[in-house]
Formats: C-alpha cells, sequence, structure tokens
C-alpha cells in the first residue's frame, strides 16, 4: 500500500504530491515574507516598539497578527488535508459489511475486500475510498468522506489569505502615491519592492482564480450529494435538501464548521450509488487517470450500476429527479486532481 500511518498521521507516499504540497507552502511564505518585508515593515515599523522582536506600532501587530493567524489557519488546514484519512476502507469499523447490504461488492485490487457501493479504489494511495471525489496532488491525498470538509476549508481559506494580500499590497501602493508631494518629483521605489510585490500580487490573483474552480465544484457536490468520480459515472447518494447533503459534510454543530477538524457525521456504508434520471445506461469513465482511481475498476462499476438499475425498475422505484444538477465536467480540464 503506497500509505502509511506515521504517529497517527496518514501519509501518502507519493513524489508528485509531496512535491506540489511542498510548492504550495513555498508559495505562502513567499506572499508572507513579501507583504511583511514591504507592507507591514514599510508602514508600520517603530524605532519603540511594545516588543522588541516585532518593531511595528500598535497598529501595525494588529495587521501583522492579522495576516498570520489567517495563514497560520491556511497552512494547518492544509496540513489537516494532507495527514487525514479520506475514508479508506481499513479500519475496524469497516471491516466487515453491513448486514442490510445485499451483495456487496468485492474490490479486485484490495484482495477481495468488500467495497461500499459509494466507495472507489484510488490507483495512487491502492486502497480503496468512501465517497472518494478524486485524488488531489496538491493535498497529496484523496478528497473523501472524511476530509472533504478539509479540503473546501482548505480552498476558502487558501481565497481569503490571498484577497488579503492583494488588499494590503494594493493599500500599501495607494498610500506611496498619495504620500508623495509631486509625482514628478516623487523618488522611485526600490526595484525589489515593485518586482516581488507584483509577483506577490500575480500569485494572488491567479491562486484565487484557480482555486474558485473547486469552490464552485465542491459547491455543486453538495448540492446534488454526489462526488467527481460520480459526475462521471451520472451517479448520486440519496437526496434530500441542500443543507442536509452540507451537514453530511461538515457535521451538525454550525460552531465547528469552520474549524479544520473532522466533524463529518459517521458514514453511512450502505448508502447506495443512485444512477440519475434520464440514463437508460452507465456511463463509462473517460478521465480514470485524472480522477485517480484504478481502471480495472470501470467494468465493475458499471455492471454493478445496470445491476441496481435494473433492481430499481423491477421495485417501480426508479427516482425522478429531473432537475438534478450535474456538475460541470470538463474532459481536458487536469483540475479534477487539484491538478485538482
Amino acid at each position: 500500500m503506497a500509505v502509511r500511518k506515521i504517529l497517527g498521521f496518514w501519509i501518502v507516499l507519493d513524489r508528485r504530491g509531496a512535491g506540489l504540497s511542498l510548492v504550495t507552502w513555498v508559495l505562502m511564505l513567499f506572499a508572507d515574507a513579501v507583504v511583511v518585508r514591504y507592507v507591514v515593515a514599510s508602514w508600520f515599523w517603530s524605532s519603540n516598539p511594545r516588543w522588541p522582536l516585532l518593531p511595528f506600532t500598535d497598529g501595525g501587530l494588529v495587521v501583522f497578527g492579522l495576516y498570520q493567524f489567517v495563514l497560520c489557519l491556511t497552512w494547518f488546514t492544509h496540513f489537516q488535508a494532507i495527514t487525514t484519512d479520506p475514508g479508506s476502507m481499513e479500519g475496524e469499523d469497516c471491516r466487515d459489511p453491513p448486514q442490510d447490504l445485499k451483495d456487496p461488492r468485492r474490490c479486485k485490487l484490495c484482495e477481495s475486500r468488500w467495497k461500499p457501493p459509494r466507495a472507489h479504489h484510488c490507483k495512487v494511495c491502492e486502497v480503496c475510498i468512501f465517497k472518494m471525489d478524486h485524488h488531489c496532488p496538491w493535498i497529496n491525498n484523496c478528497v473523501g468522506h472524511n476530509n472533504q470538509k478539509l479540503f473546501i476549508l482548505f480552498a476558502g481559506y487558501v481565497i481569503i489569505s490571498c484577497a488579503l494580500s492583494l488588499i494590503l499590497l494594493f493599500i500599501s501602493a495607494v498610500c506611496w502615491f498619495l504620500s508623495q508631494n509631486s509625482w514628478a518629483e516623487a523618488p522611485p521605489p526600490s526595484g525589489p519592492a515593485v518586482t516581488l510585490s507584483g509577483l506577490a500580487a500575480i500569485e494572488c490573483l491567479g491562486t484565487i482564480l484557480f482555486v474558485s474552480d473547486f469552490i464552485l465544484e465542491q459547491q455543486a457536490a453538495i448540492e446534488t450529494n454526489s462526488t467527481l468520480v460520480e459526475s462521471h459515472q451520472q451517479t448520486h447518494g440519496e437526496l434530500s435538501d441542500y443543507w442536509g447533503h452540507f451537514r453530511q459534510v461538515f457535521g451538525d454543530n454550525w460552531l465547528l464548521w469552520p474549524l479544520p477538524f473532522i466533524t463529518a457525521p459517521r458514514p453511512n456504508y450502505s448508502e447506495p450509488a443512485i444512477p440519475n434520471a434520464g440514463i437508460s445506461q452507465a456511463q463509462p469513465i473517460d478521465d480514470e487517470d485524472n480522477l485517480g482511481i484504478a481502471g480495472i475498476e470501470t467494468e465493475e462499476i458499471r455492471q454493478a450500476i445496470d445491476h441496481m438499475r435494473e433492481e430499481l425498475r423491477q421495485n417501480g422505484s426508479v427516482q425522478e429527479n429531473g432537475a438534478l444538477r450535474q456538475r460541470p465536467t470538463r474532459p481536458d480540464d487536469n483540475d479534477t486532481e487539484m491538478e485538482s
């Protein structure tokens, strides 16, 4: 298995994912260094600071503290998403299938271990993941039942931290222009300040555009109670309303929603993968590599869906859901792996 549990942390042994996770941290550190050096230190420096290690005015300490809090929250959420078991079928509570689950599937790649209808085998983690959305190299982990909330929070906190960086850089530039008595006689800003601030601004703006798509996809996933893999299969879980689906990801206690910890309810391994209305046959999965699922599983998935559809038809209970919203899929979009 390509996963190790080290001191209780879930670690995926994948060079590409580890490299992209490290790149994420480097980009965060770069933006932090630029904002602190060319915004906070430039405008809030004090010769008589309250704390010698932080030579800023009281206002500067507030700005510095708020900015570092947002960045630390973003980093810790990313760390949690990396090191949290996304919902593997390895634990004691999922060793045997529920008694109410008829004819449970067996994974050909997990030594014929049973897997729920909404579980899929990740070719990177080399294990079945319950409610697997996709394998995301930017967190070096699958996005599944346990860490979907962490993935969404990380994307949200990235957008907040980048927006805050852009606001501080913009205000700093405006203040510099307004502080000049005459633009014609104003000394030019230093080359490193302009270059590094410009690079940080481009990084933050590009990151916001890049990550916003993940938020939209996850919002659609919650709305339809489906995953990215299931959207390709054109299936979904049991439907209720939006907030019912939301609580399946974030839990019932709204006070815990913004915190980077697992708050999802216990997984319902008996939940079926219901074919979408209007689909006469299970659809093949064309993006197996980008999604991260094992290719050998495709035919097995299609057979299982067709079997369930036939049972639903025999029972006269095919679920009508013409208004079901399909998640947008773009075959040429590598972001399904957060590349993704």
